[in-house]
């Protein structure tokens, strides 16, 4: 049986994942660490723990296969998106990367928008003029830091930084290239017009390949390291969300899921290229080389039920337990409760980098149970408002498909198809991404026919179902009402920049 090494990049942890051809996972290996998150909007993390991650769970996965005799006939990549990590011409981390919820160059997107329109720049590159995307990060190193920013050999994306460590090959895919904002979405090249008025030279730039390529073998260096066997081929499967898009089915037209980790993200599938008339979803490419998905996002989901856990919740093994037992204690609608999950600010469908998080319309009776309901429910309303601009789109959406850590909880998933008014399915995994990969890396080294094919041998296993209760449906119709008519009065009486004033 064939054998697919795995490495999944994330915001919080580097996991390295063995896997046979029928999906069943053999060893996991995983390292957390942190991203740095500072008041003014800047976060960046040390390039440095993403290499010390891999190093140390290579070496357990090296000892793994050492003693069972296993051949390894991939190592696939995937990973998070959109950040940035200028490196010399070995490879070596210039600066901390400006990590993808980094917002500290809306001026920079101001300095673009002279040259091309919010529109222009979104037919021609799927994305918004926002400091989300990779271009004005680049834009902001240049010229706030100058003396780094001329010793830079190659500005590389974390996916990228991890295929250099493991090949020393610059080489990105198509499917992160598109979050930089400065390739073409229809042609999938980089376009000269952004190249130019970004001031970003193409040399700068790693090599752009499709998605599944081999973009090199195990080096010999990482291999007397970690004890993984030298010239294994790395496929760049691609970013963490078109990956995860393979393993949720999301092959055909009418298919989307909802994936929930740091952030959430709902996705569909699409021949085309797909554009909102407002410009609030994304068009990035698949990780089905030559392919789209229609994309919407939220910066911040599973991050702010982290986030309550630590800071109003004891330490213990079953704590995410007592959680969700709370958070079922509370009625639909939290007595009242309700969150808006804009932490770090808003991506779809407001698009605001300076929103905030909130809770409203607390009492004396609001319990923490409460709390703990609002922030699923705040979720998965902001999660319906997104597939409702992609439905708009792409068409008829007749059920989701989901992941991630806080589909582990099965309220949260019920409250997603009560909110969505769909059949949600749940398939057994966790690791949705990861399995992606691995579907990517199979069809690249002939283990699978194709995408069809690979989905169907590593999803045996009966997926769960939740119904939507039509009762709850349409309280939660109301209640999304109630989140967008909240949302729109704090906007629109500037209520953000006020407080960006004071503090």
């Amino acid at each position: 049986m064939e054998h697919v090494l795995v490495v999944d990049v994330g915001t919080s942890s580097l996991k390295a994942m063995l896997y046979n051809s029928s999906g069943g996972l053999l060893f996991r290996s995983s390292q957390e660490y942190h991203s740095e998150v500072f008041h003014n909007n800047h976060v960046e993390q040390s390039a440095l723990t993403w290499k010390e991650a891999l190093l140390y769970t290579f070496k357990e996965t090296g000892k793994f296969v050492q003693d069972k005799k296993i051949d390894v006939n991939a190592i696939s990549v995937t990973s998070q998106r959109a950040s940035v990590i200028p490196v010399n011409a070995e490879g070596q981390p210039l600066h901390k990367a400006l990590m993808w919820q980094d917002k500290r160059s809306v001026e920079q997107c101001n300095q673009l928008s002279k040259h091309l329109s919010l529109k222009d720049i979104y037919l021609r590159t799927g994305l918004r003029l926002d400091p989300y995307f990779s271009a004005p990060k680049m834009m902001w190193l240049k010229e706030n830091e100058p003396e780094i920013f001329k010793q830079t050999h190659k500005l590389l994306g974390v996916q990228d930084y991890v295929i250099y460590l493991l090949t020393n090959q610059f080489v990105t895919d198509w499917s992160q290239a598109c979050r930089t904002m400065l390739m073409n979405i229809s042609t999938f090249e980089w376009d000269e017009d952004l190249l130019i008025y970004s001031g970003i030279s193409k040399d700068l730039l790693p090599e752009l390949v499709a998605p599944g390529s081999v973009a090199g073998s195990l080096s010999q260096e990482i291999a007397s390291i970690t004890g993984v066997p030298a010239g294994i081929p790395v496929v760049i499967a691609g970013g963490d969300q078109q990956c995860a898009a393979l393993a949720l089915n999301v092959l055909r037209p009418g298919d989307a899921e909802a994936n929930t980790g740091t952030g959430s993200f709902a996705i569909a599938y699409s021949d085309h290229p797909q554009f909102d008339k407002e410009c609030r979803t994304l068009c990035s490419a698949s990780a089905i080389p030559g392919k789209w998905i229609v994309e919407a996002g939220i910066f911040n989901s599973g991050s702010i039920h982290r986030w309550l856990k630590e800071e109003f919740y004891p330490e213990g093994e079953k704590v995410y337990d007592l959680m969700n037992e709370e958070a079922e204690q509370s009625p639909v609608g939290a007595n009242g409760v309700m969150m808006l999950p804009h932490f770090e600010g808003s991506a779809a469908p407001y698009w605001n980098p300076m929103a905030k998080g909130m809770f409203f319309n607390l009492s004396l009776a609001s319990k923490r149970s409460d709390f703990t309901r609002a922030v699923l429910e705040g979720i998965a309303l902001e999660i319906k408002d997104n597939l409702t601009l992609i439905e708009n789109l792409t068409g008829d959406i007749l059920m989701v498909s989901v992941a991630g850590g806080l589909t582990t909880l099965g309220l949260f998933n019920q409250i997603q198809s009560d909110t969505f008014d769909k059949l949600v399915i749940r398939y057994d995994n966790n690791e949705a991404s990861s399995l992606g990969a691995l579907m990517s890396a199979g069809v690249t080294m002939k283990i699978y026919e194709d995408y069809d094919s690979a989905f169907k041998k590593i999803s045996a296993a009966d997926p769960l179902l939740y119904q939507p209760n039509m009762a709850n449906t349409e309280k939660y119709a109301k209640l999304l009402k109630r989140k967008n008519a909240l949302y729109q009065s704090i906007n629109q009486h500037g209520v953000y920049s006020l407080f960006k004033e004071v503090l």
